[in-house]
This record gives structure tokens, sequence and C-alpha cells, in this order.
């Protein structure tokens, strides 16, 4: 029997809560993750159209913390996505804040994040307008993870990057080099640029001089050279959540296990037993605040010039591999249900018929 995040909440939560206060964002995600798929949130009648046998099934609750709850986002989300993909390599680098800072994110997580978010914008617009051969202007999508693989705080921005620059004068130069810019030089500007977007916040940092002194890591990895993979590594990034159910292991009255991957030993899989408090207290520090963002797109993707911007790009290019290739694949989205009783048909909503009234003789 598979185990679910909602089991280790039903055993372990009002143990935690005797001992812990929950902010009001934690307390509506707590409850929404032991509601999620049960009957608190209403039901849904299907039926198979082949041997017409009815499932009753429960509805989800939605909440992107969820881990129940993001397949369909994700396959949805791909959808939506496709169509604002350049025909370029793309190139994926990693921010990540030293665990300095992650007392901040304790009491003022918005003004923290949308520090993180503009820091790294402006380290690569700078990077980009400053480019020997082709200046101009970079597109990023940024997406927001403060977990590791064991749940601890660990803070970062992943960040997919067309291999492209648009100049002032519409013109498209493609990047052809296998990496975007020098990491060091890259470290060194963002945290010049981080520890002064923290200054103008009013956010005060201890040490900060030992911070200015440490090197920060940024991390680049290997290009992308498809489209329809660079979806798939975007909906892996942007909906996959804090930590997939299939990792969970086993509960028993006192611990939960999952398994974690180390990436110092990357081909080998772990596996970490915590206390169920010390579990609810790591994946609690993940809740995000209401509305805040986690995902925001910059430069010639940001959401008020990106269809301008990427027309004029594509006007450039021969051929749209992008539009191809969406058309040729399959869309994620059209997934369905077989049946589990015959496993021939699929499952069908059955709609809801109100009985009509007669009219009045």
């Amino acid at each position: 029997m598979s185990l679910h995040v909602s089991d280790v909440f039903s055993q372990f939560l009002p143990l935690y809560q005797q001992q812990h206060r929950l902010s009001a964002q934690q307390d509506s995600v707590s409850r929404h993750i032991l509601q999620c798929r049960t009957p608190a949130l209403g039901q849904q009648l299907w039926e198979c159209d082949h041997c017409h046998q009815p499932q009753v099934v429960c509805c989800s609750c939605r909440d992107r913390h969820c881990p129940r709850c993001q397949g369909q986002r994700r396959r949805d989300w791909i959808e939506s996505q496709a169509a604002n993909l350049v025909n370029a390599r793309y190139f994926h680098v990693v921010f990540t804040l030293p665990h300095e800072l992650n007392v901040l994110s304790q009491y003022a997580p918005e003004r923290l994040y949308g520090c993180l978010f503009q820091a790294v914008w402006q380290t690569l617009a700078k990077f980009a307008s400053q480019h020997k051969r082709i200046p101009g202007q970079l597109g990023m999508t940024a997406v927001l993870h403060t977990w590791g693989q064991t749940l601890s705080q660990h803070i970062h921005l992943h960040c997919l990057i067309p291999g492209g620059l648009l100049s002032r004068s519409g013109q498209w130069r493609r990047i052809d080099k296998d990496y975007l810019f020098p990491v060091k030089a890259l470290s060194t500007v963002f945290r010049a640029k981080m520890l002064a977007q923290l200054r103008e916040n009013q956010l005060s940092v201890a040490e900060s001089d030992k911070l200015m002194d440490k090197p920060w890591n940024v991390y680049s990895k290997a290009c992308l050279c498809e489209p329809k993979t660079v979806v798939r590594y975007l909906a892996r990034y942007t909906r996959q959540g804090m930590l997939h159910e299939s990792r969970l292991q086993q509960m028993d009255s006192q611990t939960v296990s999952f398994s974690y991957r180390d990436y110092r030993e990357p081909n080998l899989r772990k596996s970490l037993t915590l206390s169920g408090e010390e579990f609810i207290r790591r994946y609690l520090s993940h809740i995000l605040p209401k509305g805040l963002m986690r995902i925001r797109h910059f430069g010639i993707l940001a959401n008020r010039c990106r269809q301008q911007k990427l027309a004029l790009i594509r006007q450039q290019q021969i051929q749209s591999a992008v539009v191809e290739n969406d058309k040729d694949e399959p869309r994620e989205g059209q997934s369905e249900w077989h049946c589990p009783v015959c496993a021939k048909g699929v499952l069908r909503l059955v709609p809801l018929r109100l009985a009509t009234r007669r009219p009045d003789n």
C-alpha cells in the first residue's frame, strides 16, 4: 500500500500542534493536504465506457503544496508553456543562497525571495548587456526552490535561459558556446547584487563581511538542445513539489523514512529516518506565503512583452521547431484514466442531471 504525505500529517500533526503554533498559511495548507481526495471536498461519479462500471472519485484540493495535486497541473502547465519556447538551445543555471541567509526566510520571506529574483536577473542582465560580441537582452524563466533532498532549508533559484540575445535593434543572435557565462564571474556579481538588494529592502544580515569574503554557489548544467526536452525539464522543476510521494518508504508510531539523493554520490539513493515531528516541521517550513509567485519570467519572456518579442524572433528564424514538435508529439494533457475493473475501457465523467420541474397546469 502506497504511503501519502496526508497519512503522515494525519498521524503526527496533532502532536506537532501541541508544541508548535502554525501560521495561518501553514494551517490552511495542512487542512488541504488532510482533506485532499476525501469526501470532505466532494465526490464525482465516473463510468467506464466499456463495462459501464461506476467509479466514485473524491475531489482534490488543488493546493500547490499538496503532492497529490501536481500531476494534472504539471500537464496543463506543459501545454500552456510549449508555445513560449524559443527554437534554440537552453541553459540551466542554479543560484544558491548561503545558509547564513536562511533565517531571513522565517520573518521576511516575501522580501527575501523578491530580492533573490531581482538579484539573479540583474546579474544575468548585466552580463548580457556587456557581451563582447552580441550585447542584448536575455530571457529567463526562474523557479524558486527552498528545499534540499532531505527537506532541509536550501534556498535556490533554477533558471532556464534561451541561448540567444535580442539586440536593441531587434536582431536575434544565438549563443553558440556550450556555456552561457563564466560561473565564477557570475558568482561574484550575484553576491554583490544580492547583498545590495538586502540593504535596499532593509534586511539586516549578520556578519555581512564574512558573506562578502566567501564564494557563493552558482552552478551551470549542460545545455538542452531540443524544445520538447525543455518543456519536460521546465515541468520537472516547476510542478514536482518539495517531496514526491514515491520517495516515502515507511512510517511507524514515531518515525517517517524516505529516500533521497546524495549529490556527492549521484548514482546512490540513500534513506533518511526522521521523527514524525521533525518531518512535519521540515515540510511546513517550505510553505510559501499566500500569493507569492514562485515561477517568474524575465526579459524577452516577461509577460508584458513576451508575445511581441517571440514573434519578432520567430520571424527571423527559417523554421520554428517548437511549433512542429508541439504538433507531432501527443500532449501530456490528454491523459486518460483506464478502468480498474475491465482494464479495457476509459473512465468518463458522468454529468450531473438536474430534475426538471413540471410546469403548473
